[in-house]
């Protein structure tokens, strides 16, 4: 074996030739290794933010969703809050005016107190005052003619309400009989002003309007049909 051969294969092996020991990383290993963590970190930062974002667009809008329904039930809590204030109105005017004119057209001349507590009851203003000044003589003219009467009342047209008065037309049949007859009037045209009295509508005036030619008049308290139709007995 030459010089130069023994030379080749005795040099000792060059760093670069040499292997990192067992169980040791490379140096550049451990740097990718050492940087991976921070990475990782700022990807699940990235991530993260998203998320939040979302999060709190979906909370917002629960909250203006929230409000617009509380809103959208407190207006429309009000308004079937006035609705049914309206429909209550409506249905006292008409009650009351349909007690009344069946009040002031029923008597007997047998018990004319019954007929003037029903009709004082539901009165009031000048309407009640005279009605109440006149009905001695009424009740004189009743009791000498043997007077009777029955209204019953068919239909209640509501006109106008405004705050705490109200307007209200009162349609009625009323039949009679005394020593003088029988009789009957159909569709009987009543109007009636009401005002509201310590929260209960009270009649406050009345007009007859059944005077063909002679436009509506006031019906003298208390109230009589002065042209009644005579219709046969039966």
């Amino acid at each position: 074996m030459s010089d130069a051969e023994a030379g080749v294969s005795d040099a000792p092996p060059t760093e670069e030739a040499v292997g990192a020991p067992a169980g040791e990383a490379p140096v550049g290993d451990e740097a990718s290794e050492e940087e991976a963590p921070g990475e990782e970190a700022t990807a699940d930062a990235e991530a993260k933010q998203p998320s939040r974002t979302a999060f709190r667009a979906a909370v917002s809008l629960a909250v203006v969703f929230f409000i617009g329904t509380v809103v959208a039930a407190l207006f429309a809590a009000q308004q079937h809050r006035q609705l049914q204030q309206s429909r209550d109105a409506r249905a006292g005017v008409e009650q009351v005016s349909s007690r009344f004119a069946s009040a002031v057209l029923t008597y007997d001349y047998r018990d004319l107190d019954k007929t003037k507590k029903a009709v004082l009851a539901l009165s009031t203003g000048k309407f009640r005052t005279d009605y109440d000044q006149n009905f001695s003589g009424l009740s004189a003219l009743f009791t000498t003619t043997k007077g009777q009467s029955t209204a019953t009342v068919k239909d209640v047209f509501v006109s106008a309400i405004e705050h705490d008065t109200a307007t209200s037309i009162v349609v009625l049949d009323e039949r009679g009989q005394g020593i003088s007859g029988q009789r009957l009037n159909v569709d009987w045209y009543l109007r009636l002003s009401l005002v509201k009295v310590k929260g209960q509508w009270r009649v406050d005036d009345l007009i007859n309007l059944n005077f063909a030619g002679q436009g509506p008049q006031a019906v003298p308290a208390p109230l009589a049909p002065t042209t009644p139709t005579t219709a046969p007995a039966k």
